[in-house]
């Protein structure tokens, strides 16, 4: 073996070393490709292999439409891109110009886009770790069920954890069992609380004599079913209606003996009366039970007022049609309690506290009617403020109380039957009205088509002002006073000291805000959910409802007073005259044709007659 000193190493390593060096130098140089020249790099491009990368996120083997609703109601027709089996992304599928109802209305090219970042990334809680793949039951609940359900008093509920659940542990069980304990917990409860003995339980536990006498004898009017909003598709809503309605009736009939016609269902609560999700005022000032408009009607609106409402952040998948109002000039207001990113955008803001915004809205209807901005001839055709009250009862003045014989006309071969669908026993429960006829000097008679062009060709001229001495058949006397008076009596406690006393909210926003709803036009109000949850809310809805109506916002393109749910439907709403305090009707031109121009959608609007 040569033996190598440390100089000699050395010596041999670097003459190495450096002959390497250049022989990679020279194969360097020959395994160069010359320089291509490219005029225009965005025309073409030498090597474009590794775009490849790119364009393999895109490919998918198969695709699908769905609804998404992950905790909503918009409802978003989106497209999924499955590889593999399993999906990989989704996106809007713009197809809301072909949506179509039964009579041949159809959608807007401007519905797209719509759809939101919780849609976008629903297929990412498909396939998380957290996704509920079976039943669970409460430990407690379970344990109760087999110890024979015992009576909740205080101490069994505290023994099995019902008035602490939280604190309970959750056990994976099969269908079969889940199954098996509903149908057992169904029998239990049905079976307790029917008959005298359930009523005498039900009293004890606090039932109102009324809620006592609804259940008639039957423990499954206990249950109360509601479809929670991420099934409130045809599957959710429907199996849980008809479960409510098939399963429970032959229930009450196996547990209590009863035949089919006696047999009783469950109670179905719906998003308005039991979750509470709109506004309770809108069947007392418009007669239905939610005024919405499809949300491209925005696009007329002038002025935009979001009450209790984020659109940008709550509001998601319609918050370009907010963006279109600006667009088109829109002036924009919010009026909220926290200063949030709609408020960001708006033309004002008006911080108002929690609960008071009646308050903010009687005072602009002080300042309306102060200055003159009311709307007379729409307040005179389509509310109810000309109405007489009886000043000693606060009721309508009825014309069976004055005019002898007096017989309300038959309406089922006219609008309120043949559209409205009312029938005459509905009409006479409803009873009539009377205003004071100005060109007359008496009261009169007023029948609920009497609006608009019909109270006009009527001849009748009804005052809103003043209080009239009325002789009744009994031959007593009593004063009437018409809606729109009292209203007048009762915004004097609502002057500008005493709102900004109240709610907070700046004294010179408040007369802009009312102002801009007597000098812009069209303008409309939008509130949302949370402000619906107010224990008052019914009284603050009118109070809002009470500005448009004032100032004849209501029914036409780009107005109203709409509650939250605002997704698709048909951009016309109409409701019954007179059919409570603030009442109103939109009709058209012609409410007698029903057809009306939709410049949104460039069409006419078709209407069954």
């Amino acid at each position: 073996m040569m033996q190598l000193s440390r100089r000699q190493f050395l010596k041999v390593s670097a003459g190495t070393v450096a002959v390497a060096a250049i022989a990679d130098k020279a194969l360097a140089l020959t395994a160069l490709q010359p320089v291509v020249e490219v005029d225009n790099p965005l025309g073409e491009y030498p090597d474009r292999s590794w775009e490849r990368v790119y364009h393999d996120q895109y490919r998918y083997d198969s695709s699908f439409t769905w609804c998404c609703s992950p905790n909503d109601t918009h409802a978003c027709r989106i497209r999924a891109f499955v590889r593999n089996g399993v999906v990989m992304r989704v996106e809007q599928n713009y197809d809301h110009q072909t949506y179509e109802d039964l009579y041949g209305n159809r959608g807007t090219f401007a519905h797209n886009p719509r759809m939101c970042l919780k849609g976008f990334t629903f297929h990412r809680r498909v396939y998380g770790p957290y996704r509920l793949k079976g039943p669970l039951m409460r430990k407690g609940w379970k344990q109760w069920m087999d110890d024979g359900s015992p009576e909740l008093t205080s101490d069994v509920k505290r023994k099995y954890k019902f008035s602490s659940r939280f604190l309970d542990d959750m056990l994976r069980v099969s269908w079969d069992t889940a199954f098996t304990y509903v149908a057992k917990g169904l029998i239990v409860i049905g079976t307790r609380y029917s008959g005298e003995a359930g009523a005498r339980r039900l009293r004890e536990q606090g039932y109102a004599p009324e809620m006592i006498e609804m259940m008639k004898g039957a423990g499954v009017r206990c249950f109360k079913h509601r479809a929670g909003m991420p099934i409130l598709g045809m599957m959710g809503k429907h199996a849980n209606t008809r479960f409510n309605n098939c399963v429970l009736p032959l229930l009450d009939s196996w547990i209590r003996k009863v035949s089919p016609d006696q047999a009783q269902g469950g109670r179905y609560w719906n998003n308005y009366t039991w979750h509470g999700d709109q506004d309770p005022s809108q069947p007392w000032w418009n007669g239905t039970q939610n005024c919405d408009v499809d949300l491209s009607d925005m696009r007329f609106t002038k002025l935009n007022t979001s009450w209790g409402k984020n659109f940008v952040e709550n509001k998601m998948p319609e918050a370009h049609w907010k963006l279109e109002s600006m667009e088109r000039g829109a002036r924009l207001v919010v009026i909220t309690p926290e200063y949030n990113p709609t408020a960001s955008r708006a033309d004002y803001w008006i911080p108002v506290r929690p609960e008071t915004d009646g308050a903010l809205f009687l005072g602009a209807s002080k300042i309306i009617l102060d200055e003159n901005y009311q709307d007379i001839d729409f307040i005179k055709g389509f509310t109810d403020m000309p109405l007489l009250v009886r000043t000693d009862t606060l009721q309508y003045l009825d014309p069976h109380e004055v005019l002898k014989d007096y017989q309300i006309p038959d309406f089922t071969k006219s609008y309120s039957g043949r559209a409205q669908g009312l029938t005459q026993e509905q009409v006479q429960r409803l009873g009539g009205m009377m205003v004071w006829d100005l060109a007359k000097g008496k009261a009169v008679p007023l029948h609920r088509e009497q609006v608009g062009v019909h109270l006009a060709q009527s001849g009748i001229d009804p005052a809103l002002t003043g209080t009239y001495r009325i002789k009744l058949l009994n031959g007593r006397e009593v004063d009437g006073m018409p809606i729109y008076q009292l209203y007048t009596i009762h915004l004097q406690d609502y002057d500008l000291d005493t709102v900004h006393q109240v709610n907070r909210s700046p004294k010179d926003l408040i007369v802009r805000w009312a102002r801009d709803c007597g000098t812009v036009k069209p303008a409309a109000i939008h509130n949302g959910e949370g402000v619906c949850h107010y224990f008052h809310m019914t009284s603050m809805g009118r109070a809002a409802a009470l500005v448009m109506m004032l100032t004849g916002n209501i029914g036409k393109f780009g107005t109203g007073c709409h509650t939250w749910s605002g997704n698709y439907k048909v951009g016309i709403w109409q409701a019954a005259p007179w059919s409570g305090a603030g009442a109103s009707v939109y009709l058209g031109e012609d409410p007698w044709n029903l057809n009306l121009r939709d410049d949104v959608h460039g069409k006419e609007i078709k209407y069954r007659k």
